[in-house]
């Protein structure tokens, strides 16, 4: 039908036919939108923390952890990281993995025992749930 019958048709104006359908499908998406929100499990907001002195940030894909890095607390530079040891020792009490930020200075910020970057993540991973399983997060910090 024509937009032009419509509004005569009705004695309102053409940009009225227009707009009114638009505000009305923006207002729609928008409440849907708020819904999804207020229904999403409150550990969904939780998305950064410090774990061995460091601000951690992640976010989620589902249910999963995704794209976790670790900050300088000071200057929140991403952090640097060394674990070259790691390779050269088989011993596990002897492999750390440095964290190092570039912009204070090159100054280590802190440290995960027990092997390389792939070692910590997971680590930082199962800290992470492990406060979301036993309710201690706080969404509010280090904001």
């Amino acid at each position: 039908m024509n937009i032009s019958l419509i509004a005569q048709e009705y004695n309102v104006p053409e940009y009225l036919v227009i707009f009114f359908p638009m505000v009305l499908l923006l207002m729609t998406i928008f409440l849907v939108i708020v819904i999804i929100k207020i229904f999403e499990p409150k550990y969904k907001q939780y998305k950064q923390d410090m774990f061995h002195n460091m601000f951690w940030k992640w976010r989620y894909k589902g249910d999963s952890i995704i794209d976790l890095w670790c900050y300088c607390p000071s200057c929140k530079s991403m952090l640097l990281v060394d674990d070259e040891n790691c390779s050269a020792t088989s011993n596990l009490g002897d492999k750390i993995t440095f964290f190092i930020c570039h912009e204070c200075g090159e100054h280590e910020i802190g440290r995960i025992k027990g092997g390389d970057r792939t070692y910590a993540l997971k680590i930082l991973k199962r800290e992470i749930l492990a406060k979301i399983r036993l309710k201690t997060f706080d969404i509010y910090a280090y904001r």
